[in-house]
């Protein structure tokens, strides 16, 4: 009986490259996978992509899968010569996000109000907001390198927009009350950032875990959204057969699940006049905001950092593929994405 070579623990096998690289004083998402989404977003979060050495021997699919070279990623030579095939190590990707989320607002306050030329003190006007939905897009470019068979660094810009729907209550003059009020709060800017991805994998099974951070700037609004995003995804790489009515060949396609955490500030200020104020209020701001003067400080963060995530993958071609990413409880969202690597 021909004897087939068993795929090697990852981990054992990079302490044993650490370990042989020690002793002469010298000191790469998915296994069987090219990539996996990753969340700028988000975002914002923007999605990225992560992978993993696959968990069978090059040699297997020679046409499918052939050698790369360079520099990148660092212990990759030794890796290939152990029979592993490792991803491209250069990636360029563009994803599409729409999520939607409650949100807590902390604060909605005003200054440089005046009525008649006096100036009116912002304790008069109160306004609690009693539930806000929020709303937002996001296309984001992606660079990424494979800098160790393991770790994955990326960098991420593109462009968010979304808006932020709150019933608020209002108490002017402690004389005029309304409540459940629809207050609209529109933003978009240019969202920048970057992270790292560390994976493994096993035979067919991977498990990533992906940490990025960004920062959203506002063309009209004063203000910023910072956002930290960690991401563990585990899943499933398969063999799908090739078309040749179509002329693909075999190639793989990857399945996963996980949660994504979200630690997000957001921080808004403008003027009152840029605003979209409910029809109620219209008169009342128009009388205290006469000169334009006036500024308006909304903080606000999300209502539940933790959702939970479905993905799916499709390699193409070995250079190109296809990502989208479910998201649910708490939070929904819907990925979808293009990866080339080289």
């Amino acid at each position: 009986m021909k004897k087939t070579k068993t795929p090697l623990n990852n981990n054992r096998l990079l302490l044993s490259l650490f370990l042989s690289t020690v002793s002469t004083g010298v000191m790469a998402d998915i296994p069987n996978a090219r990539s996996i989404p990753e969340n700028f977003d988000y975002h914002p979060t923007p999605s990225v992509t992560a992978q993993l050495p696959a968990g069978k021997p090059v040699e297997k699919a020679p046409d499918l899968f052939g050698e790369t070279t360079g520099p990148l990623p660092f212990f990759g030579k030794q890796i290939r010569e152990r029979g592993y095939e490792l991803p491209d190590p250069y990636g360029i990707g563009y994803n599409y996000m729409d999520m939607h989320q409650n949100i807590n607002v902390n604060s909605i306050g005003f200054t440089g109000l005046s009525i008649e030329g006096e100036a009116l003190d912002p304790q008069y006007i109160r306004i609690d907001a009693v539930k806000t939905r929020q709303k937002s897009k996001s296309q984001m470019a992606r660079l990424d390198t494979w800098l160790f068979p393991f770790m994955n660094i990326y960098g991420v810009v593109g462009h968010t927009k979304g808006s932020s729907v709150s019933k608020i209550n209002v108490d002017a003059f402690d004389l005029v009350k309304f409540n459940n009020l629809d207050f609209k709060l529109k933003f978009k800017g240019t969202t920048y950032g970057g992270g790292t991805t560390i994976a493994y994998g096993y035979h067919n099974w991977f498990g990533t875990a992906d940490f990025n951070y960004t920062r959203t700037t506002f063309d009209i609004l004063d203000g910023k959204i910072n956002a930290f995003t960690f991401t563990p995804r585990v899943g499933y790489r398969f063999t799908v057969p090739g078309f040749e009515k179509y002329a693909l060949p075999p190639s793989h396609a990857s399945v996963w699940v996980g949660t994504m955490y979200q630690d997000v500030t957001q921080d808004f200020h403008g003027n009152i006049s840029d605003l979209q104020m409910p029809a109620s209020l219209v008169q009342l701001v128009h009388l205290a905001n006469a000169d334009n003067n006036g500024r308006f400080h909304v903080k606000q963060h999300l209502k539940s950092p933790w959702n939970m995530l479905v993905g799916a993958q499709y390699e193409l071609t070995r250079n190109f593929n296809i990502t989208t990413e479910f998201g649910f409880a708490k939070r929904n969202s819907l990925m979808v994405g293009g990866e080339f690597r080289f």
